[in-house]
């Protein structure tokens, strides 16, 4: 079985993933580490990678893609966070984790320390650099994209991962 989650920064999808994926003993995959690993290697955070290099290089979303669709073709049984899988693994169950923005700005602080409106600032440029990336790289995708591309939507904002976990088993019945 294919599992592709989709997410938005600080929606719980790292968490869900690690726990879904020790519990049915597949691989997981994440196109945040692959990315993070490539910032890694050039000195830089995700986020000064994002601002700076991929900003204007759609190779490096090209590169990712492919190694998405790559990572489908010659695996079977795994878990694929990302924010494109579930368009290129067309068929893995798609899972959206979506939480709402003040909860997610929570976390952030929470995790990163940063102040409230460093959150706000960094978070909307991202997202917006990200929507504004995506549509030009992948015009004939929509991103972000529609509930109705998923197969199962979960509103994280208000429950546990251990609940998020349960909603996931009753809808795909392992």
């Amino acid at each position: 079985m294919k599992i592709t989650i989709f997410w938005f920064a600080w929606s719980g999808t790292s968490t869900i993933w690690k726990l879904l994926a020790e519990q049915m003993n597949y691989n997981f995959m994440s196109s945040g580490n692959i990315m993070r690993s490539w910032a890694e290697d050039l000195g830089l955070t995700i986020y000064d990678f994002e601002d700076t290099v991929i900003k204007d290089d759609s190779n490096f979303d090209l590169k990712l893609d492919q190694k998405v669709a790559n990572y489908w073709k010659d695996n079977s049984d795994f878990i694929f966070e990302s924010r494109l899988a579930w368009h290129f693994i067309p068929d893995s169950i798609k899972i959206f984790l979506k939480c709402n923005t003040d909860e997610r700005y929570r976390r952030i602080h929470k995790r990163e320390k940063w102040s409230h409106e460093d959150i706000i600032s960094k978070n909307e440029k991202r997202e917006s650099d990200l929507v504004e990336r995506y549509n030009n790289v992948y015009p004939h995708i929509n991103f972000p994209p529609e509930e109705t591309d998923f197969d199962i939507v979960i509103d994280a904002t208000h429950i546990t991962p251990e609940e998020i976990i349960t909603l996931i088993w009753e809808k795909i019945k392992w």
